[in-house]
């Protein structure tokens, strides 16, 4: 059965590292070939940030609280830290939401989206690292980043204060 997980999120991680690909070669609307070349991703950002980066960045934060023992919960916590790094670099091509173009040419998202990537990259090399103390400061910098975007994209959202202001998480199993 572990196999089979792992085997599951390989061929997600490497769809998603395929799109990646495929997107960042769009620099136009065409290749000179007559190929129609995707300039728009195939979700709203509301969805990536619901199904990818919240999904994967409340768990990193619980975790790193916690501080992971074995070679599994390691190994889970890179892959959802890759997974914000890829959701930072999906927010800056856009998507099928009603306001995702805007947002896409806004300079100040897209720094934003290129500060959640790095701070996803960060988490990655931090929990590769297996310093708990980089991986407490990486997951500090993704609350951060999280919290003012809410702030200058979307006021009325909550922001996650509460977790960057809280004593450690209770115990939570990868």
């Amino acid at each position: 059965m572990r196999h089979d997980n792992n085997e599951k999120l390989a061929g997600k991680t490497l769809a998603a590292i395929a799109l990646m690909a495929t997107l960042s070669a769009c620099g136009g609307g065409g290749d000179g070939g007559g190929n129609t070349v995707v300039n728009q991703l195939p979700v709203a950002f509301d969805a990536i940030k619901v199904a990818l980066i919240n999904k994967a960045s409340d768990p990193y934060w619980s975790a790193t609280w916690n501080n992971p023992q074995t070679d599994r919960d390691f190994r889970e916590l890179e892959h959802l830290a890759f997974q914000v790094q890829l959701g930072g670099e999906l927010l800056q091509v856009p998507g099928t939401g009603q306001a995702d173009a805007e947002l896409a040419a806004d300079p100040r998202w897209l720094e934003l989206a290129e500060q959640l990537s790095q701070d996803g990259a960060r988490a990655v090399n931090a929990v590769r690292s297996r310093n708990t103390d980089l991986m407490q400061r990486a997951g500090g910098q993704l609350i951060e980043t999280c919290e003012t975007c809410h702030r200058e994209f979307a006021p009325e959202l909550p922001t996650l204060d509460q977790l960057s202001n809280a004593t450690p998480a209770p115990g939570v199993s990868l």
